[in-house]
């Protein structure tokens, strides 16, 4: 049975009822698999959540230290506390907020420059991702040779932060009769911009605060763009 993803319909969801239909030892870990979630586990360039998972009555306390999807299920990878876990098991869901809040900001950190890239008429073709807190980066596939890169990062990083002033809010869109890699398909619209993506959003783009264009350089066959977000937003 599929894992239900709680965090595809509502990406500021931090904690949540459900119930335990699997777990089992890898080594020193414990794998514990539930009907539903709120985690998010690692894909597309994001970061997996952490956080704990406990029962109704307090007993059990699972640190969830890393998070997994695998072939449809959720895997919610981590050691257990305090009680013991058996299947069928009613039990609250907590995500590490600060954790979620960080990486949901730089995930649509690194939108937002593609969103900016489309206004300027800049053709590059959006490549892979990587959203993570060390080192942000988006690649893509154009053409670099005989610009000025400090002008460019410039008039991009500008464009990026005249987005963010607008005060834009994102709306989700789901495809009821596509599914991939089990998961209902969905577009995120940032206005009118619209993003296929299965990672958490900002609400509102006045959430990234502000964003910095670090590097742009050839890497490969490929344009990386190093990207930074301004402080934590409260």
């Amino acid at each position: 049975m599929n894992t239900e993803l709680l965090y595809m319909k509502n990406m500021s969801q931090i904690q949540c009822s459900s119930k335990i239909v699997d777990h089992h030892q890898d080594g020193d870990k414990t794998i514990l698999v539930l009907n539903q979630t709120i985690f998010y586990p690692q894909g597309g360039g994001q970061p997996y959540d952490t956080g704990s998972i406990k029962s109704r009555d307090g007993n059990l306390v699972f640190r969830v230290q890393e998070v997994r999807f695998i072939d449809g299920v959720v895997h919610h990878i981590g050691v257990i506390e305090n009680g013991d876990l058996s299947i069928g098991m009613e039990v609250n869901c907590f995500v590490d907020e600060d954790r979620r809040r960080l990486n949901t900001r730089i995930h649509s950190a690194g939108h937002l420059i593609d969103m900016a890239l489309k206004e300027l008429n800049i053709d590059w073709t959006p490549g892979k991702g990587y959203h993570f807190p060390q080192g942000a980066y988006v690649e893509y596939h154009g053409k670099i040779d005989g610009l000025d890169i400090e002008k460019l990062k410039t008039k991009i990083e500008k464009k990026c932060n005249e987005i963010i002033s607008r005060n834009i809010e994102t709306k989700i869109v789901f495809d009821e009769n596509k599914l991939q890699n089990g998961k209902q398909m969905r577009t995120v619209f940032y206005g009118e911009y619209g993003i296929p993506c299965e990672g958490t959003h900002v609400s509102n783009l006045k959430e990234i605060i502000s964003s910095g264009i670090r590097k742009i350089k050839k890497e490969k066959d490929a344009i990386r763009v190093s990207y930074s977000i301004g402080k934590q937003y409260t």
